[in-house]
């Protein structure tokens, strides 16, 4: 195999000395595949991609994660996955980026080239903890698929509606990094809308989500950083079976008493330009 470039060659060599002659590498456009012999639940090898930009290294995940590339299903809407989620990422101190409504990148980046071997080797250890992690069931089959959805949905229509330089999707609002909602709209340098996901397989998991959603808010309005939010902003999935208006109205109802956020169906979304 012909590696382009002294660097790669340098840094290959310099994996397999730290590491042996179990891990491969392949050569992707601009990038290098890193094939581990780490294994996930799911008898999947964990592969990470290393991009040399500007004068950093870049290891990332490929968006393989969230793509489900690992026979993975990847929700981080519930609430044990994103807690598993959150803690692996402080502990091997991985950053993440957003490339599109549903891909999410997750990376580790140095300027020493001495450094790249250890990024490579904590980016593999995260992405075979989370992903073994996502294999867990936490919540009836129905209801992940239902919020895995509404969420895609939800996302692309709010990139397609405003600029990405705006949105920040599955974000917190708090810098302790415990008050996460579904998306940050960005109004003003100091101005932002509060934007989350209500929805549900049945009535039960409809309310469970409007509770959430409620007790989400008022952190947020007890939050230092409420002083920038503008407003908040409830779609509410209409289309979903938990949909009954006879068996949730209350709850709404309460939501919108007691956080002040508007409620916006999911059939009537294009207002939402209107509302921010």
């Amino acid at each position: 195999m012909m590696l382009q470039g002294n660097i790669y060659r340098n840094i290959y060599a310099d994996i397999q000395q730290s590491f042996g002659k179990l891990w491969a590498c392949k050569e992707r456009g601009n990038s290098l595949e890193i094939v581990t012999p780490f294994a996930t639940t799911s008898q999947k090898f964990i592969s990470v991609f290393l991009t040399l930009r500007v004068n950093e290294y870049v290891v990332t995940d490929g968006g393989w994660i969230c793509e489900g590339i690992y026979e993975n299903d990847f929700d981080r809407e519930e609430d044990c996955f994103s807690k598993i989620l959150s803690h692996y990422q402080n502990s091997f101190d991985v950053q993440e980026t957003i490339a599109s409504a549903d891909r999410i990148f997750y990376y580790k980046k140095t300027s020493n080239i001495q450094a790249v071997p250890s990024i490579l080797f904590d980016l593999a250890t995260f992405v075979a903890s989370v992903v073994s992690a996502a294999g867990i069931d936490f919540v009836d089959k129905f209801e992940k698929e239902n919020k895995i959805r509404f969420s895609k949905q939800a996302n692309t229509f709010l990139l397609n509606t405003f600029s990405k330089d705006r949105i920040k999707l599955s974000t917190t609002l708090d810098s302790r990094k415990q008050i996460r909602v579904n998306a940050i709209i960005t109004k003003s340098p100091s101005q932002i809308s509060l934007i989350n996901y209500i929805t549900g397989s049945n009535p039960y998991f409809f309310n469970n989500s409007i509770s959430k959603t409620n007790f989400i808010l008022e952190l947020a309005a007890k939050a230092e950083e409420r002083i920038f939010i503008d407003s908040t902003i409830c779609l509410i999935d209409d289309f979903s079976d938990g949909y009954i208006p006879n068996k949730i109205s209350t709850f709404l109802n309460h939501l919108e008493d007691n956080t002040k956020t508007k409620l916006l169906k999911w059939s009537q979304k294009e207002r939402i330009s209107h509302l921010i």
